[in-house]
């Protein structure tokens, strides 16, 4: 249920993004994100369902660090019905919730605020296991690069392989999240 998360996560264009693409011989699955939020939620925080294929997870995350592109989280997650998605939707994720499955204190509700699609290819490429991202949420399409290890100098070295390989310069993400809230702000 817990993990603490190192990642590497960077903002790419359309034409990296294809050619990343290209290079792997997996077709991009759909993960569709249901993103909450309550009126204090810091900044660094996250609460999602993540529904893929038939299957739904609920994740808390925190941000321990970030530097340069590479994050550091607390990350919790758990398996969930059908029938807790629904219900979550509809009436929000409650403290008892998030205690009971995620081990998380809270003193608020969650509150479902939007969707975010995202078309997710995972490779190998070289030493390292990519994920590249096509999201498409409130009418905006971007692309990213992801990838965990539990060795931070292996993502630093990922970067300048993507560099002297594939010319793509290493352009640090905000999180889903955080682009998510943005576009929902401008829209309001």
């Amino acid at each position: 249920m817990r993990n603490i998360e190192q990642e590497l996560k960077l903002i790419l264009n359309e034409r990296e993004y294809g050619i990343l693409l290209a290079y792997s011989d997996v077709q991009p699955v759909l993960q569709t994100n249901y993103y909450f939020a309550c009126d204090n939620m810091p900044r660094k925080n996250m609460l999602r369902i993540r529904k893929k294929g038939k299957s739904y997870s609920l994740c808390y995350k925190s941000r321990l660090s970030e530097n340069d592109g590479i994050t550091v989280c607390d990350e919790r997650e758990c398996d969930i019905e059908v029938n807790q998605v629904q219900s979550m939707l509809q009436q929000g994720v409650t403290p008892e919730n998030l205690m009971r499955l995620l081990s998380t204190e809270s003193e608020d509700t969650y509150k479902y605020i939007g969707q975010l699609d995202t078309y997710r290819a995972k490779f190998q490429l070289d030493d390292w296991i990519i994920e590249l991202d096509k999201n498409e949420y409130m009418g905006i399409v971007d692309y990213e690069l992801e990838c965990e290890s539990r060795d931070v100098e292996s993502l630093s070295r990922l970067k300048d392989y993507l560099f002297f390989n594939f010319g793509i310069t290493a352009k640090p993400s905000q999180p889903k999240i955080h682009r998510f809230y943005l576009a929902r702000n401008k829209g309001e």
